[in-house]
């Protein structure tokens, strides 16, 4: 062979080196399995270009010894790694182990790493060949595995794994226990299975649409326990697909959120609806007006509210209790949501106060046939447990946009009206006028001054002489309170006595007025004049405990003699709660107080009752008298009560009394004592002192 030929074999077979030596790296580096060999005669350590890739290193940095190699070895693995080589050494055997390495740059990795043994003649061991396989990736995957199979198994939320084709391959105890389906019977079942039929085809149809269009979908969906069960889950359902994009499997998971709904229901009712007749509470009717406002006013339509207080309530709940009043309040709901339309909305607003909003009004005339109809419906009792409760509704109406164009406005004229009604004889409607608002704006102004006017001296009181036409005498005053404001001058009684009612400002006032006319009752009979002084009681009074008690302190502190006192009780106050008067009225006899039946004859007593009042004397109404000349119906009322009082053998005035024909038919028909403008208006102290001197 010549020296070129040997040449170019040696080119080729060093190129064929080559090629195996780069073909067995590549194959290394695919596998990611290196090779090693270590020398024990030389001690020299050889690793493959996979090795120092899968360490992290290059050959030139690296000094390829065995003690070099364990610098490289995690530290809690050096000691599995070393005993591992020299214990097959030792036993001439090869090994197999795993463990871990520390890469260059402090990453932690995981090989598998096998070694076999040469022997001399002798059976000394020469040289050690290994391999490290890389399998970090591989130890990742199965430890993300593992975590998965865990929290899959652990978690409270149940997992449902299907196909493709949604058939059910992989369920969760947490699931089963949701479901009451045991895994068994799900297997090769779609979640169809679990369906409530609560849902219609368009849910499932954009659910569906969601999933295959995005990859997933989250809503609550109502399924069906096995045992027929429906229960409320939130749901998350998920589509996987493989590295080619194609769909493989759904993976839902789902948490059971029925009793969350339940509380959340529960907090909504309790937030939103009245407790006691389900229907909308304030909170609710506030809402519902003020999102309907928009509307109307883009539609340009007109929308009217109700406000309904039922009359005669507070009778109810005084004499028969409130679990009786509870159960009235529950049938007038019902009654009256009898009435209106499913689209129009009833709430409660709190005690005997119910409000509808009745929505697309065209006029007025829509809403009076409702209005009369549950006026009509209370003209009859209502019964509860054979109980004949007789009651009445006043309903005050306001209409959007026309008397106000927010809630607020709506609601107060609604209130406003109302109020009217009440004031006008109740159980009756009335729409909003803006001369209404005007009156309640006044009475919140008087309601507010009222306050301050005791403190203030604001107060004072005149006298209407009483005459005894028998002794052409003035025998007696009764005390009217006046009320002189600062800024408003002199408010009328009819103007602020009422309010003071209903605000219980009434008490005060009646304290101070009985203060001062025993005062100045005192004076008059220190002077010799020994007039009995009347004053006015409301039933607001005789209603707290301590009236008894503050009345005859009173008395003390003036040191006036209690028989010289006369407490004057309107009629009407008297029969609101007649077995509770009689009570306070005989207690009061008792003590000395003289008592007087004011304004008689226009309550609704009777004679049973009439008989058992201790009172001494009874008051003629003014308005049986004003026409008592011209009038036969006044005056034979007048004469008939004369008669009755003197069969009960009482007393009997009339007030009212303003002209010589007045006090000449009322001594004609026997009524001597009279009180009147015919005498005198209600004056001073100081005048009335005067008045009886020259009388």
């Amino acid at each position: 062979m010549s020296s070129s030929s040997f040449e170019s074999t040696l080119i080729a077979e060093k190129e064929y080196l080559e090629k195996l030596k780069y073909g067995l790296n590549k194959a290394q580096e695919l596998a990611h399995i290196g090779h090693w060999e270590l020398d024990l005669l030389s001690g020299t350590l050889f690793w493959s270009d996979e090795v120092y890739r899968i360490f992290g290193l290059v050959p030139q940095e690296f000094g390829a010894t065995y003690e070099a190699f364990l610098e490289y070895i995690h530290p809690d693995d050096i000691e599995l790694v070393n005993k591992s080589y020299m214990d097959s050494v030792s036993q001439k055997r090869g090994y197999h182990i795993t463990h871990r390495i520390i890469r260059r740059g402090g990453t932690i990795g995981f090989v598998e790493e096998r070694c076999e043994h040469e022997f001399d003649k002798d059976g000394n061991v020469t040289r050690s060949i290994g391999t490290v396989h890389d399998i970090t990736q591989q130890k990742i995957a199965q430890h993300e595995l593992m975590l998965a199979s865990e929290v899959f198994a652990k978690m409270n939320d149940g997992i449902v794994i299907t196909d493709a084709a949604q058939k059910i391959i992989k369920v969760n105890e947490a699931f089963c226990k949701i479901s009451g389906y045991p895994a068994e019977e799900l297997y090769g079942q779609t979640p169809k299975a679990l369906s409530s039929g609560w849902h219609n085809h368009e849910f499932y149809a954009m659910m569906w649409e969601s999933i295959m269009s995005y990859g997933y979908w989250n809503g609550e969906i109502i399924d069906r326990k096995k045992n027929g069960e429906l229960y409320t889950a939130e749901i998350n359902i998920i589509a996987l697909h493989d590295d080619e994009d194609t769909l493989t499997n759904f993976i839902s998971i789902t948490n059971d959120i029925t009793n969350k709904k339940q509380q959340e229901d529960l907090i909504h009712n309790l937030a939103y609806f009245d407790s006691l007749t389900s229907l909308p509470n304030r909170v609710l009717f506030q809402e519902r007006v003020m999102s309907r406002i928009p509307f109307m006013k883009r539609n340009k339509k007109k929308m009217a509210l109700l406000f309904i207080d039922m009359d005669n309530f507070k009778n109810v709940n005084d004499t028969l209790g409130h679990i009786m009043g509870d159960k009235f309040l529950v049938e007038v709901a019902r009654i009256i949501k009898a009435t209106i339309r499913e689209q129009d909305t009833l709430a409660r607003l709190g005690g005997d106060e119910f409000t509808i909003i009745l929505e697309d009004v065209e006029s007025l005339i829509e809403i009076i046939p409702i209005a009369e109809k549950i006026i009509k419906l209370f003209s009859t009792p209502i019964i509860i447990e054979e109980n004949k409760l007789y009651t009445g509704a006043s309903i005050g109406i306001s209409i959007y946009p026309d008397d106000g164009e927010s809630y607020e406005e709506l609601v107060k004229a609604a209130d406003t009206a109302m109020y009217q009604v009440k004031e006008s004889g109740k159980n009756n409607f009335q729409f909003f006028k803006q001369e209404m608002n005007d009156k309640l704006t006044e009475r919140i102004k008087i309601e507010n001054n009222l306050y301050s006017a005791v403190a203030n001296n604001e107060l004072f009181l005149v006298y209407q002489p009483k005459v005894n036409l028998d002794t052409d005498s003035v025998y007696g005053m009764e005390a009217l309170v006046r009320w002189k404001h600062p800024v408003h001058g002199l408010i009328q009684p009819d103007k602020f006595i009422s309010i003071s009612e209903e605000t219980g400002q009434i008490y005060e006032i009646g304290l101070w007025v009985a203060k001062q006319a025993f005062h100045d009752t005192k004076l008059l009979h220190d002077a010799g004049d020994m007039l009995t002084v009347s004053i006015n009681v409301s039933s607001k009074q005789l209603e707290n405990s301590h009236f008894i008690q503050d009345i005859c302190r009173e008395v003390s502190e003036a040191g006036v003699d209690i028989k010289y006192i006369e407490l004057e009780i309107t009629e009407s106050h008297i029969m609101s709660n007649i077995d509770k008067a009689l009570i306070i009225l005989n207690e009061l006899h008792a003590i000395g107080f003289k008592l007087s039946i004011d304004d008689f004859g226009t309550g609704y007593s009777s004679l049973s009752y009439l008989k058992k009042l201790p009172a001494q004397t009874i008051k003629i109404d003014r308005s049986f008298v004003l026409d008592i000349e011209k009038d036969e119906d006044d005056r034979t009322i007048v004469a008939t009560i004369i008669a009755m009082a003197k069969v009960l053998g009482k007393d009997v005035i009339a007030e009212g009394s303003e002209t010589q024909g007045h006090v000449d038919t009322l001594k004609y028909l026997h009524c001597n004592k009279i009180q009147g403008y015919f005498f005198s208006k209600p004056i001073v102290i100081n005048e009335f002192k005067e008045f009886i001197r020259n009388f």
